[in-house]
């Protein structure tokens, strides 16, 4: 009866492991190439797709039982799974239900690429290039499950923000004639391979120096500036006012002010090149039949109100966003006259994009005093109704 209930157990083992073969991955049409392979990657990333991205590796029942159940039955092969057999835990280690920092790595790839100023949404693969991926002493009979294994590097390219980005990559396998896996690890703008190893270094020395000096958050250390400076490549005597900015997200909205008069405002972020932190912001909006842009000072408080003030100040905009809608005021800060302001974010073709960072960075944006006051043109356009208004009336009494 006892023997009874081992084969039992055994066989629903087995079934299991197929079961979990053919759930994971057979239902999901696996990437039959290596190009497959990384455009799924890239896709799961594009669109923060952790689900997909799981789906993308081997489970542990499936290696397992390809390790018990090998076909290769020869001397050497059965001494190299013999140690496989004796090393479950390296199996283990490919599938992410129990490798958790699989995904791990992935959500923070995800993060860094955002702290970097990527739009995940509007990357595009450009290239690849994998490189033969050894295998460790615990491995050794690894070839017979997997034949084929690859790291390396993937290129995409930030259409919204135009950066080029590069993304490390590992533990690419070919089981079974499918290809599977793709353990994603570092992310850094970076157009060569060169490049991207340079940038890594200088990463790796920055963080093994804070590991050792936990002085650098305390204020006014020189020594912890100067050390924060050289890691990014940046003279340590720079102080706030000559921070080098960097501009990592643009945003373009359109409205009205009272429901009547056209608005157009443009949000850049930006960051500061030494941290990498979101720093300042700044921008450009115009109404009415204004011929220029007016440059913003924009000011971002704790409580989620933006404040964005003329340069030099004639009205004021206080707003507030939620998605992709701003709704507040403005306000004439000589006469105290107000508006209602409703603005919703819309696509952009890159070609203005180019003209209003040529605006923001060459100083080439005009004044309110110089352009159209919302206050004339909302009279305009009542006197404007009323002369229609008017003419129609003059031609109803004529055909009278």
């Amino acid at each position: 009866m006892r023997y009874c209930f081992v084969l039992l157990l055994s066989c629903l083992l087995i079934a299991g492991a197929n079961n979990a073969y053919g759930t994971r991955h057979k239902n999901r049409g696996e990437p039959q190439t290596e190009v497959d392979l990384m455009n799924s990657v890239v896709a799961c990333l594009s669109h923060k797709d952790t689900l997909s991205y799981f789906y993308l590796f081997p489970p542990f029942d499936t290696l397992w039982h390809m390790v018990m159940h090998n076909s290769d039955h020869s001397p050497e092969a059965e001494k190299e799974l013999a140690n496989l057999r004796e090393h479950p835990q390296s199996l283990i280690d490919f599938d992410p239900f129990y490798n958790r920092s699989i995904i791990g790595h992935f959500s923070a790839v995800l993060a860094k690429g955002e702290d970097s100023g990527i739009h995940w949404n509007s990357i595009v693969i450009q290239r690849y290039e994998l490189q033969q991926q050894g295998l460790t002493q615990n491995l050794a009979g690894y070839e017979k499950i997997a034949p084929e294994r690859f790291k390396g590097y993937i290129f995409v390219r930030d259409l919204l923000g135009r950066q080029t980005f590069c993304i490390t990559i590992a533990e690419i396998q070919k089981i079974g004639g499918y290809f599977m896996g793709g353990q994603v690890i570092n992310i850094l703008e970076a157009s060569t391979i060169d490049q991207f190893l340079a940038k890594e270094d200088k990463e790796r020395r920055y963080y093994d120096w804070l590991a050792t000096h936990p002085i650098l958050d305390t204020p006014g250390v020189d020594s912890a500036k100067k050390a924060l400076a050289d890691a990014n490549g940046q003279n340590a005597d720079d102080d706030n006012s000559k921070v080098r900015k960097e501009v990592i997200d643009r945003k373009f909205y359109a409205g009205k002010f009272d429901d009547e008069i056209p608005v157009q405002l443009y949000v850049r972020y930006m960051r500061d090149v030494r941290t990498g932190k979101l720093f300042s912001y700044d921008g450009l909006y115009k109404f009415g039949d204004q011929k220029d842009f007016v440059k913003l000072d924009i000011n971002l408080d704790a409580q989620g109100k933006w404040t964005m003030d003329d340069d030099p100040p004639v009205g004021s905009l206080e707003l507030v966003l939620k998605g992709k809608v701003y709704t507040g005021s403005w306000s004439n800060v000589e006469n105290g006259s107000g508006y209602d302001v409703l603005l919703k974010q819309t696509d952009i073709p890159e070609k203005k994009v180019e003209q209003l960072d040529n605006i923001l960075d060459k100083g080439l944006s005009g004044t309110v005093k110089e352009a159209t006051d919302p206050d004339k043109v909302k009279a305009e356009e009542q006197m404007k109704q009323e002369k229609e208004k008017k003419a129609n009336e003059d031609r109803g009494n004529d055909t009278n």
